[in-house]
């Protein structure tokens, strides 16, 4: 399986297009942010006074933070485009005929889409971290580092285990994988809640943004990238007055979710991506398993 996975390791990153049209919907929702939304987003919080110094480093740390959490969704999705093109070419049968288990060749797909989703979210953070202190920013505290690290391997596994699942349902079309990515690019910016806060959209799809599983790997990612700077932005205001503010703002842009009074913690949000890599995983297994007999 680890020979296999190498193999698609070398065959991803020999395909310089395919590198970039993994990430073009994370260029995509950073330059809409860097050239119009973030103004926007910038004078609408700025609109309370207490926190009108910070209004920029907060927005850029939450355009961030989901922009790094759909990564592992778009990389992933191009990544196992590899499985597609084995069967549209007719290699998987090579494949078959070798002392190879099947078993391992899906392993192989799937730990090869993990691995690039981990490697292509660590380097959209440090790009962020770049963008954000050249804006006036600064880094992120050293302490929090190693629990953003931990949420960008959860929210790659929940987002490889539901890839791998969405492309184990094609057969070998290539057209049909290219128009599911088309897809997956243009929709996954709204149903993070990246392109517009959550706040701003209807009843109905906020309660889609708060029932997709990778949604929550953004949400943990604002909670970290975010904290630091609500926390200075609200130093010295009046507690009832802090913590209204910071809750109307954290339920606005998707720091916290909530279904109706109940607010979702953290472990709820861990347990929800661990759940859907394991179980979309599994599925993914057994489909590419019954296709391949």
């Amino acid at each position: 399986m680890i020979a296999f996975a190498k193999r698609n390791l070398k065959l991803y990153f020999r395909d310089k297009s395919a590198v970039f049209f993994s990430l073009l919907a994370v260029i995509i929702s950073i330059g809409l942010y860097v050239l119009f939304l973030g103004d926007v987003y910038t004078r609408e919080v700025a609109e309370n006074d207490g926190i009108r110094d910070y209004a920029r480093r907060m927005m850029d740390n939450w355009v961030m933070a989901g922009t790094i959490a759909s990564a592992g969704v778009t990389v992933s999705l191009g990544v196992l485009g590899t499985i597609i093109e084995d069967r549209a070419r007719k290699i998987t049968k090579d494949f078959y005929v070798s002392p190879m288990k099947r078993s391992a060749m899906t392993g192989g797909y799937i730990l090869c889409a993990y691995l690039v989703s981990v490697l292509m979210t660590v380097f959209t953070f440090v790009i962020a971290q770049i963008y954000m202190k050249l804006n006036g920013g600064s880094f992120l505290a050293a302490e929090r580092i190693p629990k953003l690290l931990g949420v960008l391997l959860l929210t790659d596994f929940a987002a490889a285990g539901m890839m791998a699942f969405l492309v184990s349902l094609f057969q070998s079309s290539l057209q049909a994988y290219s128009s599911a990515g088309t897809v997956v690019g243009t929709l996954i910016g709204f149903i993070m809640g990246i392109y517009l806060p959550v706040g701003m959209y209807p009843a109905f799809v906020q309660w889609i943004i708060k029932c997709f599983p990778i949604s929550h790997g953004a949400l943990l990612l604002r909670k970290i990238m975010m904290g630091e700077v609500m926390e200075q932005a609200f130093d010295g205001v009046p507690a009832e007055i802090s913590e209204e503010i910071s809750v109307q703002l954290e339920e606005y842009f998707g720091v916290t979710y909530y279904f109706g009074d109940q607010a979702v913690t953290e472990g709820v949000s861990v347990i929800i991506l661990l759940a859907t890599g394991a179980v979309f995983m599994a599925l993914a297994c057994v489909n590419l398993s019954k296709k391949q007999k």
